[in-house]
């Protein structure tokens, strides 16, 4: 039986070089630049004739734009969590001619010159989730065939052009805009202005100047506009029917705009203040060069005047990094260390705020309450106290990187630090350290931690560890990187598939605002879910094609691909997760190796010669 297993195993270990013949082969007639696996699954290259599409397991391209040839990457500006790419070029002064790419569909939904614009646009915005874009800049109108100022409204999904809103040249489009029903509210260097988004007509002004962002609440009909002055922030509030300011001094806000939550008690906002922010001199200088200096401030505006209804916001010794409204109040972790709850009036909820380490990397709940793992300890608090729910926290030496998950099987939360893994029960709070003796080499720690069907498995870049689920070690494998000269040409980040991390801006913000409270523990360690529910709800065929692919990373993967040296050449190894054994060998035959691996797809994406693309099955 062990003969036959020995076998069967060397049976797996494939070797491929580049050379072989592929399963699918591009070739271009110009030489290819760069190649960029995107989110959406489309393998992007540029080459001297075109900008490239190519779609996993066929053998055509997607798309060949040759109006968008030799471009940089530099130039390309993917928004997070959809399927659309921006390709920016230089315009006229200032302007940029863009081109808006649905990279499932294969087509351009947005092209600047195509659509009019001249010389390009001076700022354009995507409002979400609506997938709306907005552009500014001098339209050509039809019939005359005269250029007259305006905001140009498209729709992504189709591609089409929904209105074209008529402003004047020094009342330019400043900040992002926000749609309620028929209406888009667009905050411009003069003035704030509404119009009908079915006709185009304009509704009312508001005398907000230079406001960089609109947050409507589409339930209240409330509307805020924000605006930054120095280092500060002022915020309006604005009738939706009429424009009024109902708010119309605006209240000023120390520090810049963090975080929005709209809640049945107030407005909740977030801002950070640097820590030289009023100091002058000597003072002003050393505070800029204290690392992770600076605090947040926390306000919640009454609705109808506008001002703070917190009396004494609380002192934070550090930015704001996890922020959530619960039913009975408001919850946030700072990133130098310390978690607190307030009531809506501004009253501790806790008898003192929970002392944590730094750099708390989760914050979520799980069913015996708040959940918290930092670089140097972890514990569950108690939702309504802050205590510790079992009086006692699991300490560790500060770790630069600090993976969890949850063993289902065994009710357990498994946390792999600098001193080992540690299990710690959900139920008792009792934890123990299964294993001291994690030693990667190469000088690398383990950056994830997951449970598989015959263990719990450690991972980095170069080192795979087993340990029994007791924590004793099963195997280790480990392969040496390629030289520093092969290293430094090669695209690292193939070696993981871009998952479309979300990304911290006003249109993401915005899609939080309304107060939801803690995440739980598995939806908090699980991006793709998450991604997916939000692309799910838009009703297109690429967003949907989109959250397939999301939910797929999901699931389990059987195999990673390692860089390294094999015999005198740079190559990638399978190595099964399950056996620590290589079952396949991918000799790239270049010391400078151009690739990228879809491990959704199973595809070695690699750049054979100057205009060929090869792409081999790493399934089969």
């Amino acid at each position: 039986m062990k003969r036959i297993i020995t076998t069967f195993t060397l049976l797996l270990i494939i070797h491929v070089n580049a050379q072989q013949t592929p399963d699918y082969q591009y070739s271009f007639n110009g030489q290819v630049k760069w190649m960029k696996l995107t989110s959406a699954g489309t393998l992007l290259a540029s080459t001297g004739e075109a900008l490239v599409g190519i779609k996993p397991n066929t053998n055509d391209f997607l798309f060949k734009f040759e109006n968008l040839k030799k471009l940089k990457e530099e130039n390309l500006e993917f928004v997070p969590n959809t399927p659309y790419l921006i390709v920016k070029s230089k315009g006229l002064l200032n302007q940029l001619h863009i081109n808006v790419i649905d990279m499932i569909k294969g087509k351009i939904v947005f092209d600047s010159k195509k659509e009019k614009w001249q010389g390009g646009v001076t700022s354009r915005y995507i409002i979400e989730p609506e997938m709306i874009l907005v552009v500014n800049g001098s339209h050509k109108e039809e019939g005359w065939g005269q250029y007259s100022q305006g905001v140009g409204m498209y729709d992504l999904k189709t591609g089409k052009l929904v209105n074209v809103f008529k402003r004047k040249a020094a009342n330019v489009m400043a900040g992002l805009p926000a749609i309620i029903g028929d209406n888009i509210i667009i905050p411009g260097l003069k003035n704030i202005t509404c119009y009908a988004i079915s006709s185009g007509a304009e509704k009312w002004e508001a005398a907000v100047k230079n406001a960089t962002s609109i947050i409507a609440n589409e339930d209240t009909k409330e509307i805020y506009a924000f605006r930054t002055k120095g280092t500060n922030t002022v915020v309006y509030k604005v009738d939706a029917d009429s424009g009024k300011l109902l708010w119309p001094e605006g209240n000023k806000l120390k520090g810049e705009l963090s975080n929005i939550k709209f809640t049945g008690h107030g407005l909740a906002v977030v801002t950070n203040i640097v820590a030289s922010q009023g100091k002058k001199g000597m003072l002003g200088k050393i505070a800029n060069k204290v690392k992770g200096s600076g605090n947040s401030k926390v306000y919640l505006l009454d609705k109808k005047t506008g001002a703070d209804l917190w009396k004494k916001s609380p002192k934070t010794k550090g930015y704001i990094s996890h922020f959530y409204v619960e039913d009975d109040g408001i919850i946030f972790g700072v990133a130098t260390g310390g978690i607190n709850k307030l009531a809506f009036d501004g009253t501790p909820l806790w008898k003192r705020p929970h002392k944590t380490g730094s750099g708390i990397q989760i914050l979520a709940t799980v069913p015996k309450g708040l959940i918290y793992i930092s670089e140097t300890d972890t514990d569950i608090l108690d939702m309504k106290t802050g205590e510790s729910v079992f009086g006692k926290a699991l300490k560790y030496k500060r770790s630069k990187v600090v993976s969890s998950t949850y063993d289902s099987e065994r009710d357990r939360f498994l946390i792999s630090c600098k001193a080992g893994v540690y299990e710690v029960n959900g139920n008792s709070g009792d934890y123990n350290l299964i294993n001291k003796a994690i030693k990667f080499e190469g000088k690398e720690v383990p950056t994830s931690i997951s449970v598989r069907n015959n263990g719990i498995l450690l991972t980095s870049d170069q080192n795979l560890q087993m340990l029994d689920f007791d924590g004793s070690d099963l195997w280790n494998v480990y392969h040496r990187p390629p030289g520093k000269s092969a290293v430094a040409s090669v695209f690292l980040g193939a070696l993981t598939l871009a998952s479309g991390a979300i990304a911290v801006g006003a249109s993401a913000r915005a899609g939080g605002l309304k107060g939801v409270g803690v995440p739980s523990y598995d939806k908090s360690v699980r991006d793709a879910e998450r991604t997916s529910d939000a692309t799910g709800a838009i009703a297109d065929a690429s967003f949907k094609e989109l959250t397939k692919r999301f939910k797929a990373t999901k699931a389990t993967k059987d195999a990673s691909f390692i860089l390294t040296k094999i015999g005198s050449d740079v190559g990638l190894v399978k190595v099964d997760k399950d056996s620590g054994k290589t079952v396949q060998e991918i000799v790239l035959k270049d010391k400078k190796p151009m690739y990228e691996i879809d491990d959704i797809e199973g595809i070695l994406y690699f750049k054979a010669k100057g205009n060929t693309i090869n792409a081999y099955k790493l399934t089969d």
